[in-house]
């Protein structure tokens, strides 16, 4: 096997790939590329089981040239050095030749003998797409995870809340995401006659989203066992969580007794300096409002007392307090990205909804908590 190939065309196919290799792994295969010349062009396969990605570089991107010296062949090189070699060459190409279990990679004046592994040792990965795949802008897909993959629980003792539920029924794809504290819920259009239900690791929607182009198109396909993502001559494939995502839906209140609309720097703010006095584990945060003044403060037994007053807001119904998780409402904030919040209200401990007023595809549920 042989190729030689642009270095920086190689090192994004190399960064690509590595999304989907862990740090360790009881299989050396899985701690390697799998480099593979095809009459395609290079293919990198990288996995750790529960996440595969492939990505193709073409022997011709246009009317230039970027692969050349082929010889066909498959691979297994450990990624790390791989890329790093990759990273810090400082040619413009670099050259792989591969002799028995050796590869000797050429990129200006550095070159190197890695041990390597023949490509047959690889686990067989299939990326092959066994449901009727359906297309949906990348943008909304962004979107999709963006605004709900953060309130994902991030510890293992409940695997499925790990996930993001996306749900297809009815012309909307939902994506659900909660750690039974927080859930944030948004929907897309898709079309009326799509129907799936998969638990996808949030971690993996998060890595897939990070190497979309926000002006293009992915192509996605579930089935009851994994879902594939593909774009850009890139594959993904990962495994889904196969538990029952909790119904969440009855939880999200439907009527309010109290409104409050805010700026968002300004809440924001407020939120983060306050939280300085609230060293606590989990900073506790207290919004006291009323028609007259709306308060943001925390107390403290060490650290003392702190409260800050909004000056831009509008306030709807009785006095009210509510003690919540400062970063749980700080995320939500941030997640919705409009200038203006509306926090919606039942009760004193009753969970309350954070939306953008001018968009009613998602939504942020937070529980409060109580206080001394």
């Amino acid at each position: 096997m042989r190729f030689t190939i642009e270095r920086n065309e190689f090192l994004k196919g190399l960064t690509i790939a590595s999304r989907a290799i862990g740090s360790k792994s009881t299989n050396p295969a899985l701690l390697c590329f799998k480099l593979e010349i095809t009459n395609k062009g290079l293919e990198i396969t990288g996995s750790n089981s529960d996440i595969a990605i492939w990505t193709l570089i073409p022997v011709m991107k246009g009317d230039k040239e970027i692969l050349r010296d082929l010889i066909p062949g498959a691979v297994l090189i450990n990624a790390y050095t791989l890329t790093e070699f990759t990273r810090k060459g400082e040619g413009n190409e670099l050259t792989i030749e591969v002799i028995d279990n050796t590869a000797r990679i050429t990129v200006g004046k550095l070159s190197a003998n890695l041990v390597c592994m023949d490509g047959d040792e690889y686990p067989n990965i299939s990326f092959e797409q066994n449901a009727t795949p359906f297309t949906l802008p990348c943008s909304d897909l962004i979107q999709l995870v963006d605004q709900t993959s953060f309130a994902a629980l991030t510890k293992e003792t409940r695997p499925v809340l790990t996930a993001v539920n996306l749900r297809a029924e009815g012309g909307k794809l939902t994506a659900t995401a909660t750690d039974s504290a927080r859930l944030s819920r948004k929907f897309v259009s898709v079309d009326p006659d799509l129907r799936f239900s998969s638990n996808v690791p949030a971690k993996t929607l998060s890595d897939v989203t990070k190497l979309l182009d926000p002006g293009s198109e992915v192509e996605i396909s579930a089935t009851s066992e994994k879902i594939t993502f593909s774009f850009n001559n890139t594959i993904v494939s990962s495994r889904l969580i196969g538990e029952n995502y909790p119904v969440s839906g009855s939880i999200i209140p439907t009527s309010f007794n109290y409104f409050l609309e805010v700026n968002s720097q300004q809440l924001l703010s407020a939120i983060d300096r306050i939280s300085i006095l609230s060293q606590n584990v989990v900073p506790v945060v207290k919004l006291s409002m009323s028609e007259e003044e709306v308060e943001v403060s925390t107390a403290n037994q060490q650290t003392g007392f702190g409260v800050e007053k909004l000056s831009t807001y509008s306030y709807n119904g009785d006095s009210l307090e509510i003690a919540f998780n400062a970063v749980f409402v700080s995320d939500a904030v941030k997640a919705l990205g409009c200038e203006d919040v509306q926090i919606s209200f039942v009760g004193e401990m009753k969970p309350f909804v954070i939306k953008n007023p001018k968009d009613d595809s998602v939504v942020e549920l937070i529980t409060p908590m109580r206080t001394r």
